[in-house]
C-alpha cells in the first residue's frame, strides 16, 4: 500500500509491483506525480517542481526505470546542453571536466587564492568532511573573503540544494558534493519528467497493481505498534485497505497526522519534529517575443540578489520561455511580496531588454507549506522506518545522505522495497 503519487511513492510501488507484491498506490488529486510532473496552462507546460534527471544514467530514478522494465523515454543529456556561468558581469561557457575549478578562477584571478581554495575543497572532500555544527558560508570565510567567491557557491548550494550557504551545514554541502562529482551528467526529458511518471505508472497497471487518483488518505490504521492498513475516500465513499505494509509519500509530518501522535514512540515524534524543516522557494516562467537567451540554454549568475538559474526553451508556436528559480533569504520565513520585488530587480539586471523583447510574468509560484521545494532541507533528513512496525516514508522528507531532490526520493524509495523484500514475501 502506497499513500501518495511523488516520484518516491511512483519508484517505490513499481519497484514492489514487479517484486510480485500486491500493489495499490492512492494519490488525493487527480494527477501522478506531485512535484514531479507537468501540467498544462495557458498553452504551457508547466513543471509542478523537478524537471530534469539530476545524477544522469547514475540517478536513482533513471535506475528504477531500467529496473522495472519503463517504458522508453527520449532523453537529452545536459552535456550538450550550453551552461553558462555569468561571475562578476562577464559569462564563462561551461565545461567538462575541472568545472570547479574554472568556476573559482572566474571568481578571482588570485593563482594562489584559487589553489588555496581548492586545496581546502578536496580537503573537505577526501579526507576531513567539515562537521555540521557550522554553516557552509561561515566555514568558508575561513578559507577566503572573496565576496564574488561566496556568491558562486551561494549561486550553487541554492540551485542544488534548495537553501542558503548560511542555512546549510558545510557537512551536509560536501556530502551533495560529493555526490555531484561521482555523478553523472543530469538529463533533460524531451518532453518533461510527466514522461517519467507515466511510465512508471503504466508498469504498475501492467504487473497487476492499482493506481487510485482523487482518493485522499484519511487514516493510517496501526494495532500493536504494527500498521494494519488505511482508511481512504473516494467517491465520497469510506475506504478501508488492509495492508501488510503502508508506504507513505506524504511526508513524516503527515504520516503522523495521518496515525495519530498517540502511536508513534516520543523520540520518534521529537526528532521528526526537531529535523523535518521544510525548505521554502519561488519559481517562476517568463515568455518573451523574441529570446533573452539562446533557446536550451542555462545560465546560472552569481551577480544577482537571488536568482541563481535560468533555462530557456523555445515553444512549438514560436514563443520563448524563460525558467528559473529563486530562493528566499530564509527558506523557513520570508515575504513573497518583498522576493518578488527583489526578482523583478534581478530579472531587468540580467536582461536589460526583457520589456524590449515582449517579456511577461506567465507565472510565479511560491513552494511552502505542504508544496515545498524540500520537505526538510538536504542532508538534513530522518530515517525512512518509523516507529510503527511496516510503516515507511519515502520522499524528500527521507532523503538518504548525499542526494537532493527528486533523485533523494527515488533512492529512498530504494531503500524501503530493498527492506521489504528482505523481511516480507511477496503475496
Amino acid at each position: 500500500m502506497v499513500i501518495g503519487s511523488g516520484i518516491g511513492g511512483m519508484c517505490a510501488a513499481a519497484k514492489l509491483a514487479c517484486s510480485g507484491y500486491k500493489t495499490i498506490i492512492i494519490e488525493k488529486l487527480p494527477i501522478l506525480g506531485g512535484r514531479y510532473t507537468q501540467i498544462e496552462y495557458k498553452g504551457y507546460k508547466i513543471p509542478t517542481g523537478a524537471w530534469m534527471i539530476l545524477y544522469g544514467e547514475n540517478d536513482p530514478v533513471y535506475h528504477t526505470l531500467v529496473e522495472v522494465k519503463a517504458p522508453e523515454i527520449e532523453m537529452v543529456a545536459r552535456s550538450s546542453v550550453p551552461q553558462i556561468y555569468r561571475v562578476g558581469g562577464k559569462d564563462h561557457h561551461m565545461k567538462g571536466r575541472g568545472a570547479l575549478r574554472d568556476m573559482i578562477t572566474w571568481a578571482s584571478h588570485d593563482k594562489d587564492e584559487v589553489d588555496r581554495v581548492m586545496g581546502a575543497l578536496k580537503r573537505a572532500l577526501w579526507w576531513y568532511e567539515p562537521p555540521d555544527t557550522i554553516s557552509f558560508d561561515d566555514w568558508f570565510s575561513q578559507i577566503t573573503q572573496n565576496k564574488t567567491m561566496h556568491n558562486v557557491f551561494q549561486c550553487l548550494i541554492a540551485a542544488w540544494a534548495g537553501a542558503n550557504s548560511w542555512e546549510l551545514t558545510a557537512g551536509q554541502w560536501f556530502r551533495i558534493l560529493k555526490g555531484m562529482t561521482v555523478g553523472g551528467k543530469p538529463f533533460i526529458l524531451k518532453n518533461g519528467v510527466k514522461d517519467i511518471i507515466d511510465a512508471l505508472g503504466k508498469v504498475i497497471r501492467d504487473n497487476k497493481g492499482e493506481i487510485l487518483t482523487k482518493t485522499p488518505a484519511r487514516e493510517i490504521t496501526i494495532e500493536d505498534s504494527t500498521v494494519r492498513g488505511v482508511v481512504a475516500e473516494r467517491e465520497g465513499e469510506k475506504l478501508e485497505i488492509e495492508a501488510k505494509v503502508v508506504v507513505s509519500n506524504v511526508g513524516p509530518k503527515m504520516t503522523i497526522r495521518l496515525g495519530g501522535e498517540n502511536n508513534f514512540d516520543r523520540a520518534y515524534l521529537k526528532e521528526v519534529v526537531e529535523r523535518v524543516r521544510a525548505a521554502a522557494g519561488i519559481d517562476y516562467m517568463i515568455t518573451t517575443d523574441r529570446p533573452l537567451l539562446e533557446p536550451s540554454t542555462v545560465l546560472f549568475t552569481a551577480d544577482t540578489q537571488r536568482l541563481e538559474c535560468f533555462v530557456s526553451e523555445r515553444t512549438s508556436d514560436g514563443k520563448y520561455i524563460l525558467r528559473t528559480a529563486s530562493v528566499p533569504e530564509s527558506t523557513l520565513l520570508y515575504s513573497p511580496k518583498k522576493e518578488y520585488e527583489i526578482f523583478l530587480q534581478d530579472l531587468k539586471e540580467t536582461f536589460p531588454d526583457f520589456e524590449q523583447c515582449g517579456g511577461r510574468i506567465l507565472i510565479a509560484r511560491n513552494f511552502c507549506g505542504e508544496w515545498p521545494f524540500y520537505r526538510t532541507w538536504p542532508g538534513d533528513c530522518i530515517g525512512t522506518k518509523t516507529s510503527v512496525e511496516n510503516l515507511y516514508n519515502v520522499g524528500d522528507g527521507v532523503i538518504p545522505e548525499g542526494w537532493v531532490g527528486g533523485s533523494g526520493a527515488a533512492e529512498s524509495a530504494r531503500v524501503v522495497v530493498e527492506d521489504i523484500q528482505a523481511r516480507l514475501k511477496p503475496g
